[in-house]
């Protein structure tokens, strides 16, 4: 009886010291936004799988993207079917070099660049869309303001990934930010960033994370490649 007893007591214990140790979706959701606020620059390689209704095919896109506050930034890889400001980013290498922005198109061999001071009306002084402060917020908005998404965040499980030929312990969280559809994020537990998101039609698995790091300025310099030809863009 005793021994039976003291059995049902470990295990209460036991069960009452695991829900303590688990953090609720809030947390994690705080964790991750401070994670992200601190890195004034930062470099991403993922890898996203896109389904298309209308076609019913799935598109693989590839991309790297790193930033650098205030006004650099590289962009390059794969996607298929993107444009952005009339460009054809199928395959691309996009750079903001802090006075400039560059692209080049490897299919075709083809380069140009608009500068930074050539503004469209009413964009507040930057490049619309390919501008620093818009690709930054393109990247970061969500991670940034998690915080601002516990109403009606639920952590769903823990999981177990591989990424990049690791396995990362994650907490399975999801989010509904107040426009568009809800999110899933895998969070690695020990750093609380985000290496897999998935949201309706689409997942994207984050290969490669740096978060406050330095990162070289060669990195936001463009040098056209030998052959390439100059093409006239219009501003």
């Amino acid at each position: 009886m005793r021994r039976t007893i003291r059995f049902a007591l470990f295990a209460l214990l036991l069960r009452a010291a695991l829900t303590q140790t688990q953090p609720d979706a809030a947390e994690i959701l705080k964790k991750v936004g401070e994670t992200y606020k601190a890195a004034s620059q930062y470099e991403f390689v993922a890898d996203a799988t896109i389904h298309a209704e209308a076609t019913g095919a799935d598109a693989a896109f590839h991309i790297f993207f790193a930033f650098k506050a205030p006004d650099r930034y590289r962009m390059q890889g794969r996607m298929p079917g993107v444009t952005l400001e009339n460009l054809d980013l199928g395959e691309a290498v996009i750079v903001h070099d802090g006075s400039a922005v560059w692209f080049y198109f490897p299919k075709s061999n083809r380069y140009g660049s608009i500068p930074a001071s050539a503004s469209p009306a009413g964009a507040s002084g930057d490049l619309g869309d390919l501008s620093p402060s818009a690709m930054d917020h393109f990247m970061m908005w969500r991670y940034r303001g998690a915080a601002d998404f516990t109403d009606n965040a639920k952590l769903l499980r823990e999981d177990v990934i591989d990424v990049a030929g690791a396995k990362v312990a994650c907490y399975v969280v999801t989010v509904s930010p107040r426009r568009g559809s809800a999110y899933t994020w895998w969070v690695d537990k020990k750093r609380y960033r985000i290496l897999r998101e998935d949201r309706a039609g689409s997942s994207t698995v984050f290969t490669a994370i740096k978060l406050g790091e330095p990162l070289p300025d060669e990195l936001f310099e463009f040098e056209p490649p030998p052959g390439a030809r100059k093409a006239e863009v219009e501003q």
